[in-house]
């Protein structure tokens, strides 16, 4: 879905919402609008993911070159920078409410920012911004767009959805974009006479769902740092409650601290897999908890403990804003504590 006119015209903006592909797309849409590719390696700054405001501003303070137009700011993961739009620094305001000339500046936030009243996007100046078309939401449909969203997606692949599978498909994946383009491009794959059906819809939805959940963990225990954050950035980009992701986190590392005293007891075979809540068909497993704690010692794996537990405490504590970046961070200390 392409991004409006009137939203890639505005010098400063703002994408937000879950909807990867999309907001991917309006992001070169709008560099295509602001940023001249012969000036881009001196014109176009990008910040750090998550920088704060004194950032921004010092981005934008930057003369440009002699003979560019304007530069360009870009500020990629920038949820946190709508914390609390009444703290906002003086200067900061000034700025958003009377954009000045010779610069760009776009935001670009992972998630949804709510617009009630106190919330992100709820007050001055982003209401504002709002009004004048400065705002770009590209989250979760309104359940009524739903049907249509997966129609016009599966007609443009040239699918026919048979019987329920339509309605399934809403069901399994719910109203975010992603998800369901994801669905739909594997049922492609499958539907060698282009025909969907219930049946299809339910082992495709599985199988996302369940790759989903071990794609993540299992690159930082081998220790891959770009599939791991790759993996990641599609489940939270997915709607996947990072809260949920970190459990599966501390139940790896749990399992690591039962092996130690299980160790020390002298427990062997059965008892060793029940201790650390394995069935015998997953003994395989205990090679990697094994090299892991090789690797990490007892002490090591109490330290990589009290990470996800500051980490649960950072999460809570951004639940407003919704940053990924504690769970970022969690994310390259487990490649690094855990790959061999």
């Amino acid at each position: 879905m392409a991004a409006p006119a009137a939203w890639l015209n505005q010098s400063f903006a703002l994408v937000h919402g879950e909807d990867g592909d999309a907001r991917r797309a309006a992001v070169e849409g709008w560099k295509q609008k602001h940023v001249d590719p012969e000036w881009a390696d001196f014109t176009l700054t990008v910040c750090a993911e998550g920088c704060p405001w004194a950032e921004v501003m010092a981005a934008l303070q930057e003369a440009a070159p002699l003979g560019a137009e304007a530069r360009t700011v870009l500020v990629p993961a920038a949820d946190n920078l709508f914390n609390r739009a009444k703290e906002l620094p003086a200067s900061v305001k000034a700025m958003l409410e009377k954009p000045p000339t010779g610069v760009n500046l776009l935001l670009v936030a992972w998630s949804t920012l709510p617009t009630a009243p106190g919330k992100a996007l709820g007050a001055k100046p982003w209401t504002d911004w709002t009004k004048a078309g400065r705002v770009l939401k590209v989250g979760a449909l309104e359940p009524l767009e739903i049907a249509g969203f997966i129609e016009t997606e599966a007609k443009r692949m040239g699918l026919v959805l048979q019987g329920a599978a339509s309605t399934l498909l809403a069901q399994r994946q719910g109203g975010n974009p992603g998800m369901l383009k994801r669905a739909l491009e594997v049922l492609d794959l499958l539907a060698e006479d282009r025909r969907v059906n219930e049946a299809m819809v339910d082992q495709v939805t599985f199988r996302l769902a369940e790759q989903k959940a071990f794609a993540w963990s299992g690159a930082w225990q081998k220790g891959d740092a770009a599939g791991a954050l790759r993996a990641l950035r599609t489940a939270l980009e997915d709607g996947d409650e990072p809260l949920m992701m970190l459990g599966q986190v501390r139940r790896e590392v749990d399992r690591l601290l039962r092996l130690v005293e299980a160790e020390a007891a002298g427990l062997k075979g059965g008892e060793l897999l029940t201790a650390l809540g394995l069935s015998p068909k997953q003994a395989f497993l205990l090679d990697g908890y094994r090299g892991a704690l090789a690797k990490l010692k007892p002490k090591g794996a109490k330290a990589l403990l009290g990470r996800v537990n500051q980490c649960e405490k950072d999460l809570k504590g951004m639940a407003i804003s919704r940053s990924e970046a504690p769970l970022l961070d969690l994310t390259l200390a487990l490649c690094r504590a855990w790959g061999r």
